[in-house]
């Protein structure tokens, strides 16, 4: 996957992170698709040739739009939720080294 997914924290969890960047969007919503719990189409993209391009992810509140810069979010669950460049900053740092391995064996997973 040419995606560049990437690994933030927020004060008490890791989550996965990609940024809406507009070269990779059908590797963003094929990650979205693969990954989420709900069923049917999750994540799909704008239609080509309008003036900004977006991803749209369909949410148990409803379908949010994360556009150009914005972050995508993903629990490692199934959850996704989208955070604005103007506030991502603020609520998440990247992960240390090996900090998904340990998560991964708090919730009972294989780890490394």
């Amino acid at each position: 996957m040419a995606v560049d997914i990437r690994q933030y924290e927020p004060i008490d969890t890791v989550v996965e992170v990609v940024e809406v960047n507009g070269h990779d969007i059908e590797d963003i919503v094929a990650w979205i698709n693969a990954e989420s719990k709900l069923k049917g189409i999750v994540g799909q993209t704008a239609l080509r040739g309008r003036s900004a391009e977006y991803v749209e992810i369909q949410t148990p509140e409803g379908a949010l739009r994360a556009w150009l810069g914005d972050y995508i979010v993903h629990d490692g669950k199934g959850a996704f939720w989208k955070a604005a460049r103007s506030i991502f900053p603020r609520m998440y740092t990247p992960a240390a080294a090996g900090a998904v391995a340990d998560a991964a064996e708090d919730e009972g997973g294989e780890g490394e």
